[in-house]
């Protein structure tokens, strides 16, 4: 799984985007929560593999509808893995 945290400059919403790469392309949801959290909400994120620039890079749109892109170099993984004790 991969994130981005990010804001969206229009609404000012804050964002999280989670993703997983499969065959045809990005699959995985957009969150949008407001500064006071009084807006909570999301949707699901499809972004084709054509729309995904050679280093990673893709552009997601929040739930105002603004374009928000995502640079390759703001991509984190998360891990699954546990800290040895």
């Amino acid at each position: 799984m991969k994130y981005v945290w990010t804001f969206c400059p229009k609404c000012s919403g804050q964002l999280t985007i989670q993703y997983s790469e499969h065959d045809g392309g990005l699959v995985g949801s957009l969150r949008r929560w407001s500064r006071d959290r009084s807006v909570n909400d999301g949707a699901r994120l499809e972004i084709p593999l054509a729309a995904v620039s050679a280093d990673g890079g893709f552009q997601a749109a929040c739930l105002c509808g603004e374009p928000i892109p995502v640079r390759a170099a703001e991509i984190e993984r998360a891990a699954t893995e546990r800290p040895a004790p």
